[in-house]
């Protein structure tokens, strides 16, 4: 579970990285949807997790295995569920440890584009794009593009 004061942190560095964007009352509730998709998938809660998507996404993952689209809630959450089996196992104790880092939203009225990478940028550097929409009040993740960049030289 992240600590009071790592989510502290995140929420200073989004709040210096956006500057006067913070000012936009959207901004911050795209930030704050964002956050909570990334604190969802950290602790595998699944109903916090499923609820940052609308019933129309679509996601491409970053896997090999799963190198298509998943297009719409079922076919989305059975891939999560069979990547993921620890958002099913209520005995789970792992966490994941995804801190997103370089995060930039652009606001375009009632979509959102949300980007960021993960990894060091030196051992492993992925990078995620949520597009999200306000729907009704909220903000959800209609599309999530999520890719990884090797260095070919190893």
């Amino acid at each position: 579970m992240i600590t009071k004061a790592r989510f502290s942190l995140v929420i200073l560095s989004l709040l210096i990285n956006f500057g006067l964007m913070a000012q936009n009352k959207d901004s911050i509730a795209v930030m704050k949807s964002a956050n909570n998709f990334v604190t969802a998938f950290n602790n595998f809660n699944w109903t916090a997790f499923r609820e940052s998507f609308t019933d129309d996404a679509t996601i491409f993952y970053p896997f090999w295995n799963q190198a298509r689209r998943a297009k719409g809630r079922q076919e989305i959450e059975t891939s999560w569920l069979t990547i993921f089996p620890e958002f099913v196992d209520s005995a789970n104790t792992r966490k994941l440890q995804i801190s997103p880092k370089n995060i930039d939203i652009q606001l375009y009225r009632q979509t959102a584009i949300v980007t960021f990478h993960l990894g060091d940028g030196v051992n492993s550097l992925s990078r995620r794009t949520l597009v999200m929409i306000k729907e009704k009040r909220d903000w959800k993740i209609v599309h999530l593009h999520a890719s990884s960049v090797s260095d070919d030289k190893n």
